[in-house]
């Protein structure tokens, strides 16, 4: 039995999941000052016109959007978040649809949780 692109549309995505990268970004001025580590999980949806063709995005380049966005002072992770999923449209037209989450590790909310999380999906119109 095998595959007939005749018959199908294929569909990928190509993502990467608990990138830990450290940043100075948080509400409070102390996490801003000090840093934090934050995890983050991004996958990026894709169509190719055919078996056997070459993936439109590489997840060695969104690793590097990822260390790109987090060197740079910020407040929320929601806006992180956001422009990570923004980039990536920009970046990859061949991107339809992409979704990120952006994890503070251990937040400082009085309480233990392993991480508090922004989630943004991203479909391309």
């Amino acid at each position: 039995m095998g595959y007939t692109s005749e018959l199908s549309t294929l569909r990928r995505a190509v993502g990467l999941s608990g990138v830990e990268v450290y940043g100075h970004i948080g509400y409070m001025p102390e996490e801003q000052h000090l840093g934090r580590r934050f995890r983050v999980d991004v996958e990026a949806q894709y169509t190719l016109p055919e078996v056997g063709a070459d993936p439109p995005i590489d997840y060695r380049e969104i690793a590097a959007f990822i260390r790109q966005f987090f060197a740079q002072p910020g407040t929320l992770i929601e806006h992180l978040a956001q422009g990570l999923a923004e980039a990536i449209l920009q970046r990859w037209p061949a991107v339809e649809k992409v979704q990120v989450r952006v994890h503070k590790v251990h937040p400082p909310i009085g309480i233990l949780a392993e991480s508090a999380y922004a989630y943004v999906e991203m479909v391309r119109p």
